[in-house]
């Protein structure tokens, strides 16, 4: 009888091996990168062709290999980071399994030229589909370059899964970027198609490179962390609490210099700004956590972009302290800067500083991924045509006052109605918006001056990759250098609003478009941050005509109550709950 267990051949060992740990292009380079960097590399250049679908080039000048570890590195399991049970509990090196190699050339044509130290000549070998074509001596500078050609070509299938090459090459750009701001002290070049992308030369500390990478707008809008306490060692950026955004980028945390995803941290972050972040915004940091390696165990997640503490609670305690500390107002420079897209004319801009609250989700249980999902994506509109009441007469909507700069008081018929003057205006925006473009043209605005909005690396490719649906949103974007666009146009009711903020918080809708299959709702959730990002903001002060406008204008949207995004416009106060607040039910 034949048995029905078998032991597999090895190429497909191997290429079960790859699906593991070469998901798609990105996956290269930041395994390539990896090695660079356990080399002892100062200077590590990344080289995409085609956003990685037909060739890699990951060059470093790192300390090379002779011929007989070069040819040994591509046998699965092979490294020179571990040696017994007990180095896997001291983990420092980027890798240690000895699988990325063998994993890359199972699903590709595998070029590495390498130079060891103090050699007088190096080393060339081919792979393809895992086994060895060629290996000779060849001349070459100092260092290492693995070229991986026709990624996937041995497996059609695996082909098929890979998004479009901006999105392969957006992905690709992140890996660089985290890579660069792990490790200041080396210099990451980026290129595409022959074409320099991003350039991070050595620096001295992460509050550099952080501005290296995203702009002097994001270091300027931080306070910095510098903590030390035992086991722990924390540095790094988050945003100040009034320059807190509606996107989570960047959300970028590191665990002994390597880029997680832990929802115990996120979980920290958000619990140290307690009040301080207004209901809807996202914390923006980069950190950079240092445990001692036996406290940390990063062998659980085949890609190591998870981590699993010793004392979940403790780190836990600890990150949300210094937090704390780092964002309350006797620590945080106030800095009362207000925004608004609404202005009608004869108004006037105060800057009021903005507060709020919001709910913490658990994070027991839950993957970083959802925890970061702090607000629900926008799946078509909530309640969108719902009434609050129904319609009255244009003149029975009478405005009464305004509370704490972010509340209209107003009476509406017989009813009070307290309104939030940002999420009516939300609405209102939208409506227009999405009845404009349903039209085939959302009304644009020439600036009067073109603004220079600097993006990183990834921001600027999705922005590049986007140029058209821009354009059909009312914008006139232009490429100005790689990591920067020139704005000439924007919607007419964007008004005077930062349009930096607003592109990257549309960078993340377009991020979240393949997981949603409508076009319309695609679409309806960018109008939403458009009209979020326009809207007359809280701690605006509003004169009488100002607020007039405003109702009228909620009023001939047909009173609605909730915004796009869901949250709720006012609360009525009817006359019979006045009389029953008062106690005069019954009375004459």
């Amino acid at each position: 009888m034949t048995s029905r267990i078998a032991v597999l051949p090895g190429d497909v060992i191997n290429k079960i091996a790859a699906g593991e740990v070469v998901e798609r292009p990105a996956s290269v380079v930041k395994e390539l990168v990896e090695n660079a960097i356990d080399a002892g590399a100062t200077r590590v250049s990344v080289d995409v062709e085609q956003a990685g679908r037909r060739a890699i080039r990951v060059t470093d000048d790192g300390q090379g290999m002779t011929p007989e570890e070069a040819a040994l590195a591509f046998q699965r399991h092979a490294t020179s980071k571990i040696r017994t049970e007990a180095d896997l509990f001291t983990i420092q090196s980027m890798g240690f399994r000895g699988e990325a190699l063998p994993s890359i050339a199972a699903v590709s044509k595998v070029r590495l030229v390498t130079v060891a130290a103090g050699a007088s000549v190096g080393t060339e070998i081919r792979f393809e589909s895992g086994a060895l074509h060629q290996q000779r001596e060849t001349a070459a500078a100092p260092g290492t370059t693995v070229e991986v050609t026709d990624l996937f070509y041995n497996t059609p299938a695996r082909q098929k899964f890979l998004k479009s090459p901006a999105t392969e090459f957006g992905h690709v750009c992140q890996v660089v970027q985290r890579q660069a701001l792990a490790f200041p002290d080396i210099h990451f070049r980026l290129t595409h198609n022959g074409h320099a992308v991003a350039d991070y030369p050595v620096v001295p500390t992460l509050r550099d490179r952080v501005q290296q990478v995203y702009g002097a707008e994001l270091v300027d809008a931080s306070v910095g962390l510098r903590e030390e306490a035992g086991r722990f060692r924390l540095e790094g950026l988050c945003a100040r609490p009034l320059e807190t955004a509606l996107t989570r980028t960047p959300q970028d945390l590191f665990v002994n210099r390597r880029w997680v995803k832990n929802a115990t941290i996120v979980h920290a972050v958000y619990e140290g700004y307690g009040t301080y972040l207004a209901r809807g915004h996202q914390p923006r940091f980069v950190l950079s956590l240092w445990v001692d390696p036996r406290q940390v165990d990063v062998n659980v997640h085949p890609t190591k972009r998870e981590v699993r503490f010793a004392d979940q609670e403790q780190v836990h305690e600890w990150v949300r302290s210094r937090i704390q500390a780092s964002v309350a107002p006797a620590s945080v420079a106030s800095r009362e800067t207000v925004v608004s897209g609404w202005a009608p004319p004869g108004s006037s801009d105060r800057p009021v500083a903005r507060d709020g609250t919001r709910t913490v989700p658990e994070y027991a249980g839950l993957a970083s991924d959802v925890l970061a999902e702090r607000q629900p994506r926008l799946a078509g509109v909530a309640e969108p045509r719902q009434a609050y009441l129904p319609a009255v007469a244009q003149e029975e909507v009478r405005p009464l006052g305004q509370i704490a700069s972010r509340y209209l008081v107003a009476q509406v018929g017989d009813e009070i109605q307290i309104v939030d003057q940002h999420t009516a205006h939300e609405r209102v925006l939208f409506d227009r918006l999405q009845r404009q473009f349903e039209a085939g043209q959302i009304a644009s605005q020439r600036a009067l001056l073109p603004q220079i909005v600097e993006l990183s690396a990834a921001e600027a490719v999705s922005v590049r990759a986007h140029l058209e649906d821009l354009g059909r949103l009312g914008f006139e974007v232009e490429e100005f250098g790689q990591g920067s666009v020139v704005v000439r146009a924007l919607p007419a009711l964007f008004g005077q609003g930062d349009p930096q903020t607003l592109l990257r918080a549309l960078v993340e809708d377009w991020d979240a478009w393949p997981s949603t299959p409508s076009m319309q709702e695609r679409y309806n959730s960018v109008l939403a941050s458009v009209a979020c990002h326009s809207a007359v903001r809280a701690g605006r002060v509003l004169e009488v005509p100002e607020m007039r406008r405003l109702l009228e204008d909620w009023r001939a949207a047909g009173l609605p109550s909730t915004c796009p995004h869901g949250r709720r416009i006012a609360m009525r106060l009817t006359i019979e709950e006045l009389d029953r607040i008062f106690g005069r039910l019954g009375w004459t």
